[in-house]
C-alpha cells in the first residue's frame, strides 16, 4: 500500500511538473490545474497543524498564493512536493506563531509518547492520561516550534522521516534524534506534572 501511495505520488510530481513548466512559460490556466493536484494533500497537511478549519483555509490560500510567486524558484531537479510541503509547513508555523498557539489531536499525540506493549492501564497510567489531555496545550508550549512540527508530521501526518527531514532541512537521523529528545521531554514532563498534582493532592486532603 505504501509502495502504490508512493507511485501514485510520483505520477503527480510528474504531471506537476508539466504544468509547472506550462506556467512558467505564460499558460495561467495551468495554474489551476497543479492546484487541484495537490489542494486536497495540502488541505490535509495545514488541517493537522492549524485545526481549525476557518483558519485552515486562509492558510491555503497563502501557500498556493507563494507557490504562485515563487515558482521560478523551485528546483525542478527535486520532487515537486518536497518543496511544495516544506513550503506548506513553513507558512503553517508562520501562521501560528502569530497566533501563539498549536494544535493537535489529543488522543493520537498521547498514544504515540506513551507507548505501550499492550499493558492494562494501571490507575496512574489513567491518571497520567487524564492529565496529559488536560495540559496538552501547555506541553507543547516547551518544546520548540520546530520540534512540534516534526512531532504534527510523524505522529499525526504519519510522514517517514525521510519525508519530515525534507520539510524541515534535516537529516532523517537529525528527525530521529529530535523525535526521540521530544519524546522523552514530554514523557517526563507529563510524569513530573502527575507527581505534583499528586503531592498537593496528598497535602491538601
Amino acid at each position: 500500500m505504501e509502495e502504490q501511495s508512493r507511485e501514485d505520488l510520483y505520477a503527480l510530481n510528474r504531471k506537476a511538473l508539466e504544468y509547472i513548466l506550462k506556467f512558467l512559460k505564460g499558460d495561467a490556466d495551468s495554474f489551476p490545474l497543479l492546484v487541484e493536484l495537490f489542494d486536497q494533500r495540502v488541505q490535509r497537511i495545514v488541517l493537522k497543524m492549524v485545526y481549525s478549519y476557518h483558519d485552515s483555509q486562509d492558510v491555503c490560500n497563502d501557500i498556493w498564493l507563494k507557490v504562485a510567486q515563487n515558482l521560478n524558484k523551485f528546483d525542478q531537479s527535486y520532487p515537486f512536493h518536497s518543496w511544495l510541503y516544506r513550503l506548506s509547513s513553513n507558512t503553517c508555523i508562520d501562521f501560528l506563531r502569530k497566533k501563539k498557539e498549536i494544535t493537535m489531536k489529543d488522543d493520537q499525540l498521547y498514544h504515540q509518547v506513551n507507548k505501550q506493549q499492550k499493558a492494562v492501564d494501571t490507575p496512574e497510567a489513567l491518571f497520567m492520561k487524564k492529565e496529559f489531555y488536560s495540559h496538552i496545550q501547555e506541553l507543547l508550549c516547551h518544546l520548540e516550534e520546530v520540534d512540534r512540527l516534526i512531532v504534527t508530521l510523524r505522529f499525526v501526518d504519519e510522514l517517514s522521516y525521510e519525508e519530515i527531514g525534507t520539510i524541515v532541512g534535516m537529516s532523517k537521523n537529525t528527525v530521529g534524534t529530535r523525535l526521540f529528545r521530544s519524546r522523552k521531554f514530554l514523557k517526563e514532563l507529563l510524569s513530573h506534572k502527575s507527581i505534583e498534582r499528586s503531592v498537593h493532592n496528598a497535602t491538601s486532603g
